[in-house]
């Protein structure tokens, strides 16, 4: 399964704090060093979020909050697709 790391740009700079609220989770995207998303069956998915000193696991069964990072980072290959 491949991890993604964000791939941070000049704009991720910004003079307020933005905090993202998913299942009861609070969280600023600018702390995420990878994410990953689990689909545990059809009806159930989990996002793994990882951080410096822990890792986070968000429910998140529609990936809502996947899609979000991965619009907002834009993330790297991975070294499975080179």
């Amino acid at each position: 399964m491949p991890i993604t790391s964000p791939h941070r740009k000049d704009s991720d700079d910004r003079p307020y704090s933005e905090h993202i609220i998913c299942e009861n989770f609070v969280f600023k995207p600018t702390q995420v060093d990878a994410f990953y998303h689990t689909a545990l069956n059809e009806k159930c998915g989990v996002t793994v979020l990882k951080f410096k000193s822990y890792t986070q696991d968000v429910r998140d069964p529609e990936r809502r909050l996947f899609d979000y990072l991965v619009k907002r980072f834009s993330p790297m290959t991975t070294d499975e697709d080179r």
